[in-house]
């Protein structure tokens, strides 16, 4: 079981990483991994962005050229949510990224079900040990099936209790 367990948490956090990078830019930017941490547009991946002497965060690269004059030039900060601004949104974004996490791992439980069912060879404890597992696995979809319309239901209870 130890060695599944590895196996997983590798294929989550390998699968994960890009969605981890994107995360910190904008929308329509990736990281590029070439410079240090410099958001590009989808389209630019790979060309040397141009140099940015400025420290202000989340001003525009023309503002950033010049950052000792005072032209009056405001300062916008970029989301880090992406584009929800608000906790509603924010705990939808973490449900669908557990959801999608959560159905890869289904999968490979039921993968190593069906290997335990095969290893089992009519033994009847390694084959009760087998169901039990096969039960739990369809238990924990029907759970990550149901993440959404349970999230919706708690949504509508506190709306109708805040007013």
């Amino acid at each position: 079981m130890r060695p599944f367990l590895v196996i997983a948490l590798v294929a989550v956090v390998a699968l994960s990483a890009p969605l981890l990078a994107s995360a910190a830019c904008g929308p329509g930017q990736t990281v590029d991994l070439s410079n240090s941490n410099n958001c590009v547009s989808t389209g630019d991946v790979g060309t040397t962005p141009q140099a940015q002497t400025g420290f202000d965060v989340g001003t525009t690269p023309a503002a950033q050229t010049n950052p000792s004059s005072s032209s009056g030039g405001s300062v916008t900060l970029v989301n880090p949510l992406g584009s929800g601004t608000s906790l509603e949104s924010f705990l939808g974004n973490i449900l669908e990224f557990v959801v999608r996490i959560g159905t890869i791992i289904v999968i490979l439980m039921l993968v190593f079900v069906g290997y335990k069912f095969v290893v089992a060879q009519g033994s009847e404890t390694k084959l009760t040990e087998a169901k039990k597992m096969l039960l739990w696995t369809v238990v924990g979809a029907l759970v990550l099936l149901g993440a959404q319309a349970i999230a919706s239901g708690i949504q509508a209870t506190v709306q109708a209790l805040g007013g």
